[in-house]
């Protein structure tokens, strides 16, 4: 009777250790799975906090008006509050030109433009400085520069505006 108990107590015991190989088996190829996985994911640290999607002049000749500006897209993460600084070159030798913009709820694309400009010369590049200040402290966290050229001189802006009406006035100066 006690080798008929062992007997069939042993196929049990097998198929218990079986299933235990199996499951610690089983654990480690997730592990595996895992660490392989962590090795290829982006955290993002490296990536930039902007991506330039474009930049140029924009000529309206109806209102005698050139300008620089530029599109972005938000490549990582930014604080919501954070301030986006870009300075713009002056053609003409001056001090840049400072223009900022508070980022808001999750903005996806920026875009930014100079105050009107003049003196710009075709072929040459002009420099942007973008920096991102902290919302609380205003210190820099982030920098980019980049240029952008001008394919039209600014001699062919018009003197005065070739329209006059709605729609067509020009932002008053600051002085």
């Amino acid at each position: 009777m006690a080798s008929l108990a062992r007997r069939s107590l042993l196929p049990a015991m097998s198929q218990e250790t079986a299933l235990l190989w199996a499951f610690f088996a089983g654990l480690l190829l997730c592990g595996m799975l895992y660490g392989a996985l962590s090795l290829l994911r982006d955290d993002g640290a490296d990536r930039p906090y902007l991506k330039i999607l474009g930049s140029s002049f924009i000529l309206n000749y109806r209102v005698s008006d050139i300008y620089m500006g530029f599109s972005a897209a938000v490549d990582r993460p930014i604080p919501i509050g954070t301030v986006l600084q870009a300075r713009f070159e002056d053609p003409l030798g001056g001090p840049p030109y400072l223009v900022e913009e508070r980022i808001g709820v999750p903005d996806r694309r920026i875009s930014l433009r100079s105050p009107s400009l003049s003196g710009i010369v075709a072929g040459k590049p002009y420099g942007v400085d973008l920096l991102l200040l902290d919302r609380e402290t205003g210190e820099p966290f982030w920098e980019h520069r980049f240029t952008v050229t001008s394919e039209v001189d600014g001699s062919v802006v018009p003197d005065a505006p070739l329209t006059i009406g709605p729609g067509y006035q020009r932002p008053v100066p600051a002085r």
